[in-house]
């Protein structure tokens, strides 16, 4: 047989061929396992997940009070260690709660068909969903997602699950539609891994690679809340937090430092003498002590002259910066007096507040009619069918937390309402007073009959009570005509 001579690229590229061909990367094993790990555990290691857990990590730090000021080293002085000052300021964490209470503070309003609201209304006390909107909507300013997933508790009652941020992994295909969801996290005791695959149609339950349990998923995946604000992988949104850490250290690291000057060159200044050298010292706790020196030595205290000027545009500049960014009020955490403040005046000193809130509303309304839409399916799952027209007419109304003029607002309305151009359902909707206007309308209806039922009894009373005293009238009438007849009778005899 005559041996033909191959080509060495040819056969290099036959034995790479060999090597995919036996290799088990990207192999289906049984169960939907892949031969390398299940394919969730690969897909959340992708640059764009373990940036966003970053990040999340980088603000759960700071919010922990591990700040870039703590690092600052100490140094000799006076031949003793001083520890360095390193003040740290939790401004963030009111910065958060202030965007919170300002958004969700009072409880959103659902507006639309009475008896569906009424219903909601019911769902949404069960739920406890005022604390749900509230912890949504942190989490949504903390780090610019929140997760919610809607299910049916033991008990056939409609519940939400607020899910961590640091342990959601929201998975997007290459055009960017939102296909599943995974929460992982590793237990701290026994440091197991745990995996909830969450499916359109299923969810997948891991522990330690194995999978352990599969429920059927009622609604669908979780609820993705991400702000207007996009990072680095434009699905995610960018937490605002990470622009004001920048500003905290560097306010941080300037009153440090200024802590510093004053307790070392203010309060306990350096003794310098001139002239000959004296190696004899005087103890630190001796007060009025004497110095002999000989004639031309000289002592006096180093101590340093701050341009206070200075210091204070750096740092007021720093501060109002800050706030800008933040877009709060000064006022709010005191820094300015206000007094008698207009409501035209108050509306300015919020305008940047409502810019962010209103950004944050529409995410916010976007995730909460997908909760609704859930809470549908859950309800035609109990037998208790929604008509789209139903459905469509419900609406979500916030009732952001700024100081107004609410008696301004309420005659305003009334006087609307007078001339016919609003109705008193509407006036209901937007009354800060209220939050559930289906109960307000049934509440109105109630003492509605129940001042017909009234009136109504008080004229039969009435009417009873008029027909004895005409009675008496006329026979009183009567009498005296009869007596009077008498009296001219007796005067003519």
């Amino acid at each position: 047989m005559i041996e033909t001579k191959r080509n060495p690229i040819t056969r290099v590229g036959d034995y790479i061929k060999g090597l995919f061909k036996n290799s088990v990367v990207g192999r289906t094993a049984e169960g939907g396992r892949m031969l390398n790990g299940y394919w969730f555990e690969s897909e959340i290691k992708k640059n764009k997940y373990i940036d966003r857990i970053s990040r999340i990590n980088t603000i759960d730090e700071y919010l922990r009070r591990e700040h870039k000021v703590l690092s600052r080293p100490n140094f000799e002085f006076k031949e003793k260690t001083f520890e360095t000052a390193k003040i740290i300021l939790q401004t963030l964490k009111s910065i958060i709660k202030f965007h919170v209470s300002y958004i969700c503070g009072n409880p959103v309003s659902l507006t639309g068909d009475k008896e569906f609201v009424s219903y909601l209304n019911k769902i949404y006390k069960k739920g406890n969903y005022t604390k749900v909107d509230l912890a949504v909507t942190k989490d949504l300013i903390t780090y610019g997602d929140a997760f919610e997933y809607v299910y049916l508790d033991e008990n056939d009652n409609i519940q939400s699950k607020i899910i961590r941020n640091k342990d959601s992994y929201p998975i997007y295909d290459s055009n960017g539609v939102y296909t599943n969801f995974v929460e992982y996290w590793k237990d701290e005791d026994t440091r197991a891994d745990h995996y909830v695959v969450y499916y359109p149609d299923k969810v997948e339950i891991y522990e330690n690679h194995k999978l352990i349990d599969t429920k059927t998923n009622l609604t669908g995946l979780p609820i993705w809340y991400s702000s207007m604000d996009k990072a680095k992988y434009d699905k995610f949104g960018d937490p605002v937090i990470l622009d004001l850490i920048p500003l905290m250290d560097a306010i941080e690291n300037l009153l440090s430092k200024l802590d510093d000057a004053v307790t070392t060159l203010s309060l306990n200044p350096l003794g310098v003498i001139s002239g000959q050298r004296i190696d004899s010292a005087i103890p630190n706790n001796i007060v009025g002590t004497v110095l002999n020196l000989e004639d031309g030595s000289e002592f006096k205290y180093a101590n340093a002259n701050m341009d206070r000027n200075s210091i204070k545009l750096e740092l007021d500049y720093i501060i109002q910066q800050f706030y800008a960014v933040a877009c709060v009020p000064s006022s709010i955490l005191g820094q300015s007096n206000v007094a008698n403040v207009s409501e035209t005046s108050i509306t300015m000193l919020y305008q940047q507040t409502d810019n962010i809130a209103r950004q944050y509303i529409a995410s916010l309304i976007e995730g909460f009619l997908i909760r609704l839409s859930y809470m549908r399916k859950l309800l035609e799952l109990k037998n208790i069918p929604i008509s789209d027209e139903v459905f469509d007419s419900v609406n979500v109304s916030f009732n952001v937390n700024r100081p107004v003029d609410n008696k301004a607002d309420m005659e305003n309305m009334k006087m609307q309402y007078d001339c016919g151009a609003m109705s008193r359902q509407t006036i209901i909707d937007r009354s800060p007073y209220t939050t559930n206007t289906a109960l307000e309308l049934e509440r109105i209806e109630a003492e509605r009959i129940k001042a017909e039922q009234d009136t109504a009894e008080s004229k039969k009373t009435e009417d009873e009570n008029v027909t004895p005293d005409n009675d008496s009238a006329v026979d009183g009438t009567k009498d005296e005509k009869d007596e009077l007849k008498d009296l001219i009778d007796n005067k003519a005899d």
